[in-house]
């Protein structure tokens, strides 16, 4: 499946949140801009890192309308145990099966031993990025998500449901991790959907 594109309506999907009650995309529909970012979680640094950013804009983003969800591959448990400790300022949503990431047409690949030797490897001997959510480590039970070699997405939809921004693919890419935008693009994205 292709990856969702600027001009498609955006999948629905509903989705526990660590917070508490579940989340709908189709709850914010004539309401507000959301911004789907596709994420491994709090279990890794560097989207913890990326939490971070966008935690700091957030009253920008929401003057603008916006919402921010993040979708990542947390069990509900475990995401309950984020949201407690560090009281997330957006909706934590839980999508452990990769059911919407794939909806969303973000894939999930596989590899051999090696890949993932190497893969864990890096991952430990890598410097740890700057975050405002330190400590609560990763659990082992969190550790084949870490290592997997999936997709991150991150769309601007409308309030009319409409993909505005869409960014997409494997995290690792020939020249490093895939980013997300700056806050300062994010917002300029926001203003087109006024």
């Amino acid at each position: 499946m292709a990856q969702i594109g600027v001009g498609q309506v955006a999948p629905s999907f509903r989705l526990p949140s660590g917070q508490g009650p579940d989340v709908a995309l189709a709850d914010y529909r004539g309401k507000k801009n959301v911004i789907v970012w596709f994420t491994k979680g709090m279990a890794c640094p560097f989207c913890r890192q990326q939490m971070s950013q966008l935690a700091r804009s957030y009253g920008e983003f929401a003057a603008r309308d916006a919402e921010i969800v993040e979708v990542t591959n947390s069990t509900p448990e475990r995401a309950r145990v984020y949201a407690r400790k560090f009281g997330l300022r957006f909706p934590y949503l839980c999508d452990p099966d990769y059911s919407v990431r794939q909806t969303w047409g973000l894939g999930v690949r596989s590899h051999g031993p090696v890949y993932y030797a190497k893969t864990l490897y890096a991952g430990m001997t890598a410097p740890k990025p700057e975050t405002d959510y330190p400590g609560e480590p990763f659990k082992l039970t969190e550790m084949p998500s870490l290592l997997a070699d999936e997709d991150m997405g991150f769309f601007i939809v409308d309030k009319g449901g409409v993909v505005r921004y869409a960014l997409g693919g494997a995290y690792m890419t020939a020249t490093g991790l895939r980013v997300i935008p700056s806050n300062a693009e994010i917002l300029q994205e926001l203003e087109r959907c006024q």
